[in-house]
């Protein structure tokens, strides 16, 4: 009672069940239980999904959490994703929830390999948070939401 499940939609990479936000809505959907949520992930999103704005759309009816992430999982703004875009989306279909800044830049030897990071993502890891986390700020205000 009172628990909630988070479903992760993750890249081909990593797993074939559950890869973009209309596959976890659809299991929300048969499963029927109203304790479920999506939790999407930019990193994932920018492999599997169409766009950002098909993904969190698909996704809307049921989402609850936000890792934002660069596609290299390293400092935002450095890498490929259209933040411009993805922040959009978000904007678009009204989201509220909670919005994390996720990086892999130091990852414990133990989980590394799970993860497939084999190198620093970053060159100076404080990166992701005094320019990474600035830069999202600013994405996200220009989309019309505010991170905390």
């Amino acid at each position: 009672r009172g628990l909630k499940l988070g479903i992760e939609p993750c890249n081909r990479y990593e797993t074939h069940l559950i890869n973009r936000g209309i596959d976890a809505t659809r299991v929300i959907e048969r499963v029927g239980a109203e304790n479920i949520f999506i939790h999407l992930d930019t990193y994932h999103m920018h492999i599997e999904e169409e766009s950002f704005a098909a993904g969190f759309e698909a996704a809307a009816p049921f989402l609850g959490y936000v890792h934002v992430s660069e596609a290299n999982r390293g400092v935002p703004g450095r890498g490929m994703i259209n933040w411009a875009a993805c922040m959009k989306a978000i904007a678009d279909i009204g989201y509220e929830g909670p919005i994390t800044l996720e990086s892999m830049n130091h990852v414990d030897v133990d989980i590394a390999g799970g993860l497939a990071v084999w190198r620093p993502v970053a060159e100076d890891p404080r990166d992701v948070i005094e320019v990474g986390l600035p830069f999202l700020r600013e994405e996200a205000r220009k989309a019309g939401l505010q991170l905390g």
